[in-house]
């Protein structure tokens, strides 16, 4: 081996070290407490998709998508569940945090967060539509989230939004990105 192409190995794995490889976006630290048991949330890095129906003359739905088709963390309906968060005291948490319900397709969960009519004329957004309420209020340097009512069976997404004052996960205010989520199901 001589020693030009011995450099260049070299340093070709010296790049290859975890160290310097792409580190994943950190994902919010949010804590579950479950009828006063702590609980671990599912957390991910939900990607920002869209998808054309019949070659975009129908339209296209604009979504965030987790990987497989149920969270492995499961809760019980009717459990009493509050979430929590350590995020600063002076942001709104009702424009910071995001809870919503996810939709099962395929081994995939889905919000969708915007349509495009057919033809493109015009986009919607129906992320509210999967908007779970939730209270607030900060409890020993905390924020303790808390649905209004108690979640169904399904499964459900917890995220802070990007930009304060967005409450998107990532949509509309900077056109999207890859979202960090901790998610669970309910059963």
């Amino acid at each position: 081996m001589n020693r030009r192409s011995f450099l260049l190995s070299a340093a070709a794995t010296g790049l290859a070290t975890p160290a310097l490889a792409a580190r994943p976006a950190p994902v919010p630290a949010f804590t579950a407490v479950v009828d006063d048991a702590s609980v671990t949330l599912e957390a991910q890095i939900a990607a920002f998709k869209s998808r054309t129906k019949a070659m975009g003359y129908g339209g296209a739905d604009i979504f965030y998508e987790l990987k497989g088709a149920a969270s492995p963390v499961r809760l019980a309906a009717g459990q009493a569940v509050s979430f929590f968060s350590n995020e600063p005291e002076t942001i709104d948490p009702q424009q910071r945090f995001g809870l919503f319900r996810l939709t099962p397709v395929k081994a995939t969960r889905r919000l969708t967060t915007g349509k495009v009519n057919p033809f493109g004329y015009g986009t919607r957004n129906v992320k509210n539509q999967a908007a779970v309420e939730f209270s607030t209020v900060r409890d020993g340097g905390l924020w303790r989230i808390t649905p209004t009512e108690p979640l169904t069976p399904g499964e459900y997404g917890l995220a802070l939004a990007p930009n304060l004052g967005n409450n998107t996960w990532g949509w509309g205010g900077r056109g999207g990105g890859n979202q960090p989520v901790c998610a669970f199901g309910v059963d």
